[in-house]
C-alpha cells in the first residue's frame, strides 16, 4: 500500500562513530536534539561503528597525550557529559577501539534497546570512569550490569567470528561512501557532515534536507 499523503517522510539519520571517541557522544545528543522539532520525519538515529583505530596496538604516549587533550577540549562543551581524560592517563590504556564496537554489535541481536543500554554504560565507563573497555574481561563485567541484556547470548555473540566480519563489513562500507572520521553523519543516505555541529547547525542542515527532499531547489552539499 502506497503512504498517505499525510503521511511524515522518515528520513534516514547514520551516525558513524567511536565509543572511545567523546565527541560520538556529544554528537549524538545533539543530533537527537536537533531532529525534535520536525515532527518524526527523521527516522531514530542509527549507529554505524567507525573505529578510531582498529589494530591491536599499545598507544604511544603521544597518542595518549592528545586523546587526554581531546576529551579535555570536549568536556569544555557545555552539553557535554561528565568526562574525563583518565582513560588515556591510566597506566592501562585502550589499544583498539574495535572490542566495545563489537560488543555493540553483539548486543544488537538482542535488540535496539539493549544495544543502546550497553552503549550508555560502555561510554559512561570509558569516557567517565576510565575503564579500559578493549578488555574482554571489562566488556564482560559492563554488560553483566546492563539492564535486561542476557549476558550468556550476548558473550557467544560477542565470541562469534560473524560479529567481527558484520563490524568490520559495516566500517569498510562507510570508508567506501567516503566517511573518513568519527563522528560524521549521513542524512538521507545522500549528505554527509563530517565531524561534531553544534544543535543549530545540525538542526539547520536536517531542515535543509526536508526542503530539498519536499522539493524546494537546494543544491546537494557535502558539509
Amino acid at each position: 500500500m502506497a503512504p498517505s499523503r499525510f503521511e511524515p517522510i522518515r528520513v534516514s539519520i547514520v551516525l558513524h562513530g567511536d565509543v572511545l571517541d567523546p565527541w560520538s557522544w556529544i554528537a549524538e545528543r545533539r543530533v537527537a536534539l536537533a531532529a525534535e522539532p520536525f515532527d518524526g520525519r527523521f527516522a531514530p538515529i542509527e549507529h554505524s561503528p567507525f573505529p578510531r583505530r582498529w589494530e591491536v596496538r599499545a598507544p604511544s604516549t603521544a597518542e595518549r597525550r592528545a586523546r587526554a587533550r581531546a576529551v579535555v577540549r570536549a568536556a569544555r562543551e557545555k552539553d557535554a557529559p561528565a568526562l574525563s581524560p583518565e582513560l588515556w592517563v591510566s597506566s592501562s590504556p585502550p589499544t583498539s577501539s574495535a572490542p566495545p564496537l563489537l560488543a555493540l554489535a553483539a548486543a544488537r541481536l538482542q535488540g535496539a534497546a539493549k544495544e543502546a543500554a550497553l552503549r550508555a554504560a560502555l561510554r559512561e565507563a570509558a569516557l567517565v570512569r576510565g575503564l579500559d573497555v578493549s578488555r574482554a574481561d571489562v566488556i564482560a563485567e559492563v554488560a553483566s550490569r546492563t539492564t535486561g541484556l542476557d549476558l550468556s547470548r550476548f558473550l557467544s555473540a560477542l565470541r562469534a567470528p560473524a560479529t567481527e566480519r558484520s563490524v568490520r563489513a559495516a566500517f569498510n562500507a562507510a570508508l567506501d561512501r567516503g566517511v573518513e572520521t568519527a563522528p560524521s553523519l549521513v542524512i538521507g543516505e545522500e549528505w554527509l557532515i563530517p565531524g561534531p555541529r553544534t544543535t543549530d547547525e545540525y538542526r539547520e542542515i536536517l531542515q535543509r534536507f526536508l526542503a530539498r527532499s519536499v522539493g524546494v531547489p537546494l543544491e546537494r552539499i557535502v558539509h
